[in-house]
Order: structure tokens, then C-alpha cells, then sequence
């Protein structure tokens, strides 16, 4: 066989059409295609949500979340009824009555602001 052989069969097969499945061939594949595919199932109708302690339990995070909670509200009311020295004393820095001392004013006086904009 020499190169020129070589070249005429590849150009025979550059021109022939591909080979195609039969049609027995792509109804099998199709139809293990087809089996393989998931299933849904049909929807569920579901009644409304009723209101329970269970699902406000649930839906807080259960135990763990809910202690927490429950921490969290305690320690406030605690801190709120009876605060600790430390909280009385920068209270009473931040909105003390006397101008004899250092003092923070946080809520500034607005008739200034209105004042120099009228001017």
C-alpha cells in the first residue's frame, strides 16, 4: 500500500456518510434514558399551620435557643430594676443636670442649626 492508497481511502471515507444507529438501537437508549429519570410525586395538600406551643418552640431553635432566650430576658429585667453601680455611675456622667463638670451633650440643641440657616 503506498501513501497515495493511504490518501484516496481517507478522502472515500471524508465523503461517506456516518454510520447511524438503527431505530431499535435509540428506542432502547431512550427507554433506559426514561427509566432512570427520577419520579415526582404528586403534591401533598397540606391543611393551614395551626398555632402551637411546639411550633413556637420550634421555630425559636428549641431547648438550647430558648434558654438562651430566657437568659437574655432575665439578665435585662435584672440590669433594668436593679443596675449595677458601674451603670448608675456612667449614667449619671452622660446626662448629668450640673454644668460644673465635663459633660456629653447628646442631644444637641437644634435652634442653633436653625438659627445660622435663617442668616
Amino acid at each position: 500500500m503506498t501513501d497515495d492508497d493511504l490518501d484516496d481511502l481517507f478522502a472515500d471515507l471524508r465523503t461517506a456518510a456516518p454510520p447511524q444507529p438503527s431505530a431499535a438501537l435509540m428506542a432502547r437508549i431512550l427507554a433506559d434514558a426514561e427509566a432512570a429519570q427520577p419520579r415526582r410525586a404528586a403534591p401533598v395538600r397540606r391543611a393551614p399551620p395551626r398555632f402551637s406551643l411546639g411550633a413556637l418552640f420550634a421555630a425559636l431553635g428549641g431547648a438550647g435557643s430558648l434558654a438562651g432566650l430566657a437568659t437574655a430576658a432575665v439578665a435585662g429585667v435584672w440590669i433594668g430594676l436593679a443596675p449595677p453601680a458601674a451603670v448608675d455611675d456612667l449614667a449619671a456622667t452622660l446626662w448629668s443636670a450640673d454644668d460644673g463638670g465635663d459633660s456629653l451633650d447628646l442631644f444637641p440643641d437644634l435652634e442653633g442649626m436653625i438659627d445660622d440657616a435663617d442668616g
